[in-house]
Order: structure tokens, then C-alpha cells, then sequence
């Protein structure tokens, strides 16, 4: 079972799988990790390749694919489902939490790994859950 939202994405965002192999290595660990920070740098170049993407619809006359291309300045379906499912990934271990508790003298540091799983759980099921409606929306 992949855990990252950047797997959950993918059947969203049908023409990325030429730079799946690039990105969702450090994507995957950064945010089942719970370090955000380190996602930055490939989640950065991920949405370089969205914007390409978009910028080959727009010259290939609007259609490519299933969706049509947006204007220029305006985020695509596919960036914002990476953008919404990527910020809400799973986390099955708060290391930044984690360290925090421990600095500051906490008894259990890791006593918050249970509540955060299911926090992160709900968000990305809530990301999942938008994600879909507003894909009715447009479709309607």
C-alpha cells in the first residue's frame, strides 16, 4: 500500500508519469517521515513538469489528454490535487514533533505518533474527499 499523497495523485495527474521516478522516492520518505522541509526541493520540481505540462496543452491547442489547459498564471486540476494530497500526506512518524518533545524534556516524546497518524489520516482522507468533488463539479 503506497502512503504518500503523491501516490494517491497519480491517477489524477495522467500524463506525469515520465517524472513519477524523479520525484516520489523523496517525496514518499520526506512526508511518511513527517519532514515536510525535506519534500521542498522535489516537490518544487514536480510542479515545474505540471507547468510544462500545462504549457504543451496550451500549444497543442488547449486539449491534451482529458483536460482542457487553463490560462497562463492559473494552477491546472493536476497541480492543485498534487498540491492539496502532497500537503496532507500521511505521516507515520512526526519527526519534528518528536524531536521537540525530547528537547524540551517530554516524559514520552513519542506518545504523539498515534494521535498524529490519525490527524494525518483524516486530512489526506478530507484532500481525497475535495479532491473528488470538485472533480464532479467540473465534469457536471
Amino acid at each position: 500500500m503506497e502512503i504518500s499523497g503523491y501516490y494517491k495523485t497519480r491517477k489524477y495527474l495522467t500524463n506525469f508519469e515520465k517524472s513519477e521516478k524523479k520525484f516520489s522516492p523523496c517525496l514518499t520518505q520526506a512526508n511518511i517521515l513527517g519532514l515536510g522541509w525535506a519534500a521542498t526541493p522535489a516537490g518544487l520540481k514536480a510542479m515545474e513538469e505540471l507547468k510544462n505540462l500545462e504549457e504543451e496543452r496550451r500549444a497543442a491547442g488547449g486539449i491534451s489528454g482529458k483536460l482542457p489547459a487553463v490560462p497562463k498564471g492559473v494552477a491546472s486540476d493536476e497541480m492543485c490535487v498534487f498540491l492539496i494530497l502532497n500537503i496532507s500526506s500521511l505521516q507515520l512518524i512526526p519527526m519534528n514533533v518528536v524531536a521537540y518533545r525530547s528537547q524540551y524534556g517530554s516524559v514520552n516524546p513519542t506518545a504523539i505518533v498515534g494521535p498524529a497518524i490519525l490527524a494525518t489520516a483524516v486530512s489526506t482522507l478530507a484532500g481525497v474527499v475535495f479532491c473528488k468533488v470538485m472533480d464532479g463539479k467540473q465534469r457536471a
